[in-house]
Formats: structure tokens, sequence, C-alpha cells
């Protein structure tokens, strides 16, 4: 396929993934808390407080309240609107490192088939004007990726540092991303063809960088009272992911054991003398996660691995922002108690023609979890060739889909779908290649 071909049909996918994010969207001006999770004034408060110079919170990474703040000030009263917008702006430009880097993977071929599949995906476009970091923190995902591939392929060291670069940004966004950093490392030292002296000056320098660019916030958060962290949000896995265990241990709901854990611990930090700051608090909550997990490992382990509260496209918010559905209705205890189907007919008031409708774009998503799974099944047979693809997978797919835990939900599939949507893509040219050369080849 010509150059010219290539980004006429780019520019097209990009255009329409615009309009599709957008026409939705546009409803956040009568109905703002469609767009509003129990997430959202995380971020909104602290913006709010930063524009009057009382910024003092230590709850949330900087980045998504950053481009809150920035929104407010541009459009006062307005910042909601403003907010989407920039959100369907950021998801629709996360395409083009979605393309770049399937580019890079294979060809340009592959790569439009990729953006398509990713410009479409139901879990993207639906959050893509929701109020939260989800969206921003995937346009850095994507970079990070592409970046990565360029220095698989290039073996330049400035694209290693790069893609450590935007993994440091974008921990500043999702605290999620600083462990990632190791991994990425670990792939420096195992790619082949690179000498020992340029892995050295590269990790050096990613350690530099990220040091950089974490170290004074986290040094700020020390400051105010918390640990050295990126937020201390991550102490609310205690009441959640916890809750979640003990729901299955003790056969209850997670209504239940969340309300109780965080009864507990309300209690006990009425103790100022026992909890005077941010960072013992969170020392109490993780120690208390801990505990929960070591009473209960094989359900821990199990809940860990629950695919279908990851993996699901995410119709619901899709549904909930056109109107037609309500969240907060505890689909999560049907689900964890009767399963999917349940948790589908409950959340649907029995209605399936709602999802039904949605086949063309849920159509997407399992098109692309296949052409994965078969794209990397295909290289099991030339496993000493293709044994990156695998390592490429875990860093870039499968970290950022199981380490959340038990306590899910389907945007965090977001940062996993560039990598996901390139290999779907190349699995789905290589195979309709073989089609067209079958189709010509003499009977």
């Amino acid at each position: 396929m010509s150059r010219k071909k290539t980004y006429f049909i780019l520019g097209c996918i990009i255009g329409i993934a615009f309009i599709v994010r957008l026409i939705p969207a546009l409803s956040i001006v009568e109905f703002p808390e469609r767009f509003i999770r129990p997430d959202t004034p995380t971020y909104l408060e602290p913006a709010r407080a930063l524009l009057e110079g009382k910024f003092s919170g230590t709850g949330r990474a900087p980045g998504y309240t950053l481009l809150a703040a920035f929104s407010m000030l541009c459009a006062p009263g307005r910042d909601q609107l403003l907010l989407a917008l920039a959100g369907v702006v950021l998801s629709t430009l996360t395409i083009l490192p979605v393309f770049a880097a399937a580019r890079e993977l294979f060809n340009r071929s592959a790569a439009l088939i990729g953006s398509a599949l990713f410009a479409f995906n139901l879990t993207h476009l639906a959050n893509a004007p929701m109020l939260l970091s989800d969206t921003l923190f995937g346009l850095f995902a994507a970079l990070q990726f592409y970046f990565f591939v360029r220095f698989y392929r290039r073996k330049k060291s400035l694209d290693f540092l790069l893609c450590i670069f935007v993994a440091a940004a974008g921990t500043l966004i999702r605290p999620i991303n600083l462990p990632w950093i190791l991994p990425a490392l670990f792939l420096l030292w195992m790619l082949k063809g690179i000498p020992v002296k340029q892995k050295i000056y590269s990790s050096l320098g990613a350690v530099f960088l990220t040091a950089v660019l974490l170290l004074p916030w986290m040094a700020r958060n020390a400051a105010a009272g918390a640990p050295w962290c990126i937020d201390t949000n991550t102490g609310a896995m205690v009441h959640q992911n916890g809750a979640m265990i003990l729901a299955e241990a003790n056969k209850s709901s997670y209504e239940a054991e969340k309300e109780k854990i965080r009864r507990e611990y309300d209690t006990l930090f009425l103790d100022t003398r026992r909890f005077p700051d941010e960072k013992s608090r969170e020392k109490w909550k993780m120690e208390r996660l801990r505990q929960i997990i070591t009473a209960h490992p094989w359900i821990a382990l199990k809940q860990h691995f629950n695919w279908h509260r990851i993996l699901l496209p995410d119709a619901p918010t899709f549904f909930e922002i056109t109107g037609l559905t309500t969240s907060d209705r505890g689909t999560m205890n049907v689900l964890a108690k009767e399963g999917l189907f349940a948790a589908v007919n409950y959340y649907f008031d029995g209605r399936w023609y709602l999802p039904a409708a949605l086949c063309p774009l849920l159509a997407v998503t399992g098109i692309t979890y296949l052409g994965t799974l078969l794209f990397l099944a295909g290289t099991l047979f030339r496993i000493k060739r293709h044994w990156y693809f695998w390592l490429l997978f875990l860093a870039f797919a499968e970290f950022y889909l199981f380490l959340p835990g038990p306590i899910c939900a389907p945007r965090y599939q977001i940062p996993a779908l560039p990598v996901m949507c390139a290999f779907a893509g190349i699995w789905i040219f290589l195979n309709w290649r073989k089609l067209m050369r079958s189709a010509r080849s003499p009977k």
C-alpha cells in the first residue's frame, strides 16, 4: 500500500473516531453527573484548591489534577465540558502512536488494521470523555510502547530514554507505572545486538531520568506527612481489594465488608497520637491488607486473575454516558456471587437488546483478543526468533491487566490496548495475505 493511501485511510480512521467520541461527550452540558465517578472529586477538588493557592493533598498523583486545573483556568463554569473535550482529543490522538508502533513492528498495512481496532475499541472510546485519568494515562502508555518498539528495532539509546521519560511522567498520572520501569530495564538487558556499554549507559540514564522526575514530588509528599510515594491512594486497596477477598472468605457482600473495614480504620484514626499523619495511616492500611492476603492467599490469588473483571468491554460506561443505564447499582456483588451472565442481566434489567445493539463494537474487542492470542500462539512455533514478542506482551499488556488485583474496572485495560491491537493487526494482515494468495493461486 502506498504511503499516500495509507495516511489517507489513517486520517479517515482518526476523523471517524473523533466524531464517535465527540457526540456522546457533548451531553455533559446537560448531564454532567453521567461523566462523574467516585474517583472524580479526588482530582477536581485538588485542582480547585491549586487555583486557590491552597493545594496540600497527597491522595492523588498530580498529572490529571493539573489538566483539570488548566481546564478550570481556561473555562470557568465550563471546565467539565472542556475537560471532557480534552479527553476526546487525547483519546483520538492516541491512535497515532499505536499506528506508529505497529508500523515499526511490521508494516503500514498491519498498522492501519491495528490502529482501527484501537480507534473503535468500546472501552477506549466510552471512557474518552470521562472525568478520570485513564484516557490521559492511556496516551502516555501508547507513547512509551512506541518508543520502546523503536528502540527494539533501531537499537538507539535515545529511544529507550524517551520511553523511560514518558513512563516516569506517566507515573505522575497513575503510580502503577513506577514498578513498570523495572521490566523495561529487564527488556533492555535481554535485547541482543546492543553493546554492554550502551546498556549500562542506558540503564544509568533511565535511573537518572526517573529520579529527576519523581523524587521532587515524592519528597514533597514526605514533607506533607505522607510516605515517600507518588500518592496515598494506594492504601484504599484495603477497603477495595481487601473487602473483595473477605466477601468471598466470609460468604458476605463486598459492600458490607468494605463498610466494615472503613468503620474500623475511621475509628482507629481518631487516635491522633497513634496516627498523627498520613504516613502512619497509610502504613496501617497496607499492613491490614497484607494480613487479609496472608490469611486468605488462595482466594487472593484466584481473584487476582479473574479475567472478566478487567477484560470485558466497558459497555456499561457507554450506556451510562448516553443515559440508557445508571451506575452504582451493586452489579459487582452480583458478578462476584452469581457470575457474568447474571450480572449482565441484572445491570441491564433484562434488556439484552442494549448490549446486542453494540455487536459491531463488541466484535472489535473480540477480534482484538482473538488476534492477540493467535498471534502469540503462532510465535511459539518459532520461539527462538520471536521470543521478544512475548516479553513485549508481558511488559505492555499483562502488567497492566493483572497488577490492579481483585478490584478491577474495564477502563484499567486501556494502557494494555496498544500492544494488543498492534499484535492483532499483524495477525489479521498476515492471514488476510495468505487468504488472498490462496484465492489467486491456480486450482
